[in-house]
């Protein structure tokens, strides 16, 4: 999932979708104003792409993952996540806002499927002392000085802020925002979110993750073996033909093989983290079904009408696209890795493989127009050449 799912959604966007909280809602108490404090993230290699882990895109896509319903398919989120969370905070004697406001929150995703774009949005952030800057900035936009709240009272979110003005990156995150949150029911779970991920961030999550990141440090170092050392310079052909020469590539708690990717202005690519060193190279499989996942919409675009984009029905393309494109990737680049790309991407599926071809099953499993798989394949051998 990344910008690119705008395709699956356009129809969604121009409708106008909203409703989300709905009037009568009743207001849940928020809490105690906690300004999110940076943390440090971990960089592993100087390479064109480094191999990183970053706190604030942990904590928003884990939100994201609380709510997550739907395992159909390549999953977005990994799929013990969620009960994983629950025994965790359990063992701790820990509830939260999140947890509180789980139901409104699942209720406004479900009358606006949309708002599952702001996910990708975490990608322009560097920590969540900005990320919670940029939020107050947006939903304080049009309040009376001193940002207070629509309804008189002073807004929680508007304590965040650091500065008077919005700096230039700040308008920037203002105005993607804005794209996604663009009715006053948006933007009233938009703050219902940011608030209950306060609320996540100052009982629980920063002491999780904090401890994650010392437990997973060999396998942080793992990836970086196999990726940056190992398999990076088969890439790099095709990435200069896409225009992907540097980029920077995010170990994600949260997410399994379904990544997410922002390219607008800075690329950043965030997969799932391998849960041990052993299985460091599934990380190498989703960065190729991420990196190709350019070509892919572009071949869906081309291999569907104007009609068929408008309403919706090219968006069922993209995902069975990504999948496939980052075995036709790598099937120029790094071809002793299609075998397992596809048996990754099966089991993700829960496909059974048992006695059968696999190259079968997974065509089948992910199927494409011809016209939409001939128009990746002209792309890919045209990026591969640098064409």
């Amino acid at each position: 999932m990344r910008s690119r799912v705008a395709v699956a959604s356009v129809a969604l966007l121009a409708a106008g979708c909203s409703g989300l909280l709905g009037a009568s809602t009743t207001p849940v108490a928020e809490p105690a104003p906690v300004a999110p404090q940076s943390i440090s993230q971990e960089v592993i290699g100087q390479t064109p792409w480094p191999v990183k882990t970053r706190y604030v895109v942990d904590l928003w896509l884990h939100g994201y993952a609380m709510l997550e319903t739907d395992s159909s398919g390549v999953p977005d989120f990994r799929r013990d996540y969620r009960d994983a969370m629950v025994v965790e905070k359990n063992s701790r004697n820990i509830t939260t806002q999140l947890d509180a406001n789980t139901d409104a929150l699942r209720r406004g995703l479900r009358q606006n499927p949309a708002l599952i774009l702001g996910q990708d949005l975490v990608l322009k952030e560097q920590s969540w002392e900005e990320m919670g800057n940029d939020i107050a900035a947006f939903l304080t936009a049009g309040d009376s000085a001193g940002g207070g709240g629509r309804d008189g009272r002073p807004s929680i979110l508007s304590t965040w802020k650091r500065t008077k003005g919005p700096s230039a990156e700040t308008t920037d995150m203002m105005t993607a925002l804005g794209r996604i949150y663009r009715t006053e029911s948006d933007r009233a779970w938009l703050k219902l979110f940011a608030l209950s991920l306060t609320d996540e961030h100052s009982k629980f999550y920063e002491q999780y993750w904090r401890g994650q990141q010392r437990t997973m440090r060999p396998v942080l170092a793992a990836v970086d073996s196999q990726f940056s050392q190992r398999y990076l310079k088969y890439f790099r052909s095709y990435l200069r033909g896409v225009q992907l020469s540097t980029g920077e590539i995010l170990l994600s708690l949260p997410l399994d093989r379904e990544g997410r990717t922002f390219l607008a202005g800075q690329h950043s690519i965030a997969i799932g983290f391998p849960v041990s060193a052993d299985s460091s190279l599934e990380a190498v499989y989703t960065f190729a079904h991420e990196a190709a996942g350019v070509v892919a919409e572009r071949g869906v675009q081309e291999g569907t009408t104007v009609a068929e984009q408008r309403s919706g029905v090219a968006g069922r393309y993209v995902s069975p696209a990504e999948v496939r494109g980052g075995a036709m990737l790598l099937q120029r680049a790094i071809p002793e890795l299609v075998a397992g790309y596809e048996q990754h991407y099966l089991s993700a599926s829960r496909v059974p493989t048992s006695g059968a071809n696999v190259d079968t099953v997974f065509v089948r499993a992910f199927p494409l127009r011809q016209p939409i798989a001939d128009a990746m394949d002209r792309m890919l051998d045209s990026a591969m050449r640098g064409s």
